[in-house]
């Protein structure tokens, strides 16, 4: 956990894009993991709601509309597998990201199961905040486009 949060203190604050106005659904059952990514999420301009664990996740999302989605796979309740499949039969739904802490024999097979449902990218915990802050912008800058050019499109 330091490695993780001396990497969070190094992270940059927020930066006027577009895309910092993204709200994001970071959902779970580890508090102490919620916490830090988003402290990281939110220097990073981002709304951040959260949920500990699969039902509760789909219940905000009832409330709130989320530009995208990052669930750990393995929760109480429903678990990451369950908020993919339901979303992926969604019209339109926010990319996922999946990340996962499994045993080390699971890991190897968790993140691709995930990819296989439908998660757009997977991380296997500890996660790279760098790396994990990357890919979220570059999945919320694809929707964005993906929009742009279906409102063009209508």
């Amino acid at each position: 956990m330091e490695m993780s949060l001396f990497e969070l203190r190094g992270l940059p604050t927020s930066s006027p894009t577009t895309e910092s106005a993204a709200s994001i659904l970071l959902v779970d059952d580890d508090p102490d993991f919620r916490g830090m990514v988003r402290i990281a999420f939110q220097r990073a301009g981002y709304t951040v709601h959260e949920a500990e664990n699969g039902n509760a996740a789909l219940a905000v999302m009832e409330r709130h509309a989320v530009d995208l989605v990052v669930t750990d796979i393995i929760m109480p309740e429903a678990d990451g597998y369950e908020i993919i499949l339901r979303l992926k039969a969604q019209q339109s739904r926010p990319p996922l990201i999946a990340v996962t802490g499994g045993s080390v024999r699971l890991r190897m097979e968790l993140p691709g199961m995930a990819r296989l449902l439908g998660a757009e990218a997977a991380f296997e915990k500890p996660v790279d905040l760098k790396a994990l802050l990357a890919e979220v912008g570059r999945l919320l800058a694809a929707r964005k486009d993906s929009d742009r050019e279906g409102g063009a499109a209508r």
